[in-house]
């Protein structure tokens, strides 16, 4: 088992306390943490300083897979800038599916563990996210009871990650719903919104649905998560009174995206 950001070890020894079973192994990079006093170790318990990271990629490597993870009260970063420094969000998270096992995370920040809950939701793992009891009798780790103390809402998420398979996007199934008959590409909506008259009804239509979200790639992708293709249903008048436009606009110019869009239209 790994207790990930150990800080001072109390959690480490009281889940190794809690499963005589299991190795238990406390991660902090805190030199200063982990040397601090006030915590003895069960015999089944160690300590290593490392950066978790690193650590999380190093054990994949190796072929470890744990039975239970736990990440207690982990820094959420909660300014919007640094969101790429949270775990959902960093390099390390595929090497920290890979290790496998019962995942437990625990904070006083709730959107932060709904964060969690949406990038493994997003990898088809299911996730419970549920509040800790103020009255708990034995708090985890020293910033969970100096949270439950105060009167702090504390939270724990819980998920089985398995046996570690990092699940891999699926992009059929994107593939399959941006070739889907109200799935239009921008350049084909900017083209409509662009030989379309006036004072059609279709324009504001046309004005909305390049305004609305666009469609979001799987996770896993690589940059911007955001596609480049929108839902608009169009109906048999509306593409009649398309295909009429985009023909008028052919006759007065030969522009290519005319005929992308036409081609569009008809295979839609």
């Amino acid at each position: 088992m790994f207790d990930s950001g150990c800080g001072t070890g109390q959690s480490t020894a009281r889940l190794a306390e809690r499963h005589p079973e299991a190795w238990v192994i406390g991660i902090d990079k805190s030199l200063d943490r982990l040397g601090r006093e006030g915590r003895t170790l069960p015999p089944n318990a160690r300590l290593v300083r490392a950066e978790l990271g690193d650590f999380w990629r190093c054990a994949q490597a190796a072929g470890w897979r744990l039975a239970a993870h736990y990440l207690p009260y982990p820094n959420p970063w909660p300014k919007a800038r640094h969101y790429k420094r949270r775990w959902p969000a960093h390099p390390a998270f595929p090497a920290l599916l890979g290790l496998g096992g019962a995942l437990e995370v625990r904070s006083n920040w709730r959107v932060y563990l709904e964060e969690w809950q949406l990038a493994l939701g997003s990898l088809g793992i299911h996730a419970e996210l549920e509040p800790i009891a103020p009255e708990t009798p034995a708090p985890l780790s020293p910033f969970e009871a100096k949270y439950l103390a105060s009167g702090h809402a504390c939270y724990r998420l819980a998920a089985d990650l398995g046996l570690g398979t990092v699940p891999r996007p699926s992009w059929l199934a994107y593939q399959a719903r941006c070739e889907a008959a109200d799935a239009w590409s921008r350049p084909v909506l900017e083209t409509f919104l662009a030989v379309t008259p006036a004072a059609s009804p279709l324009r504001p239509a046309l004005e909305q649905a390049l305004a609305a979200p666009p469609l979001r790639k799987p996770a896993g992708h690589k940059g911007d998560a955001a596609s480049d293709f929108f839902l608009w249903a169009a109906d048999t008048p509306a593409r009649e009174q398309l295909h009429r436009a985009l023909e008028q606009a052919r006759e007065a110019g030969d522009d290519p995206r005319l005929v992308f869009a036409r081609r569009a239209l008809e295979t839609a």
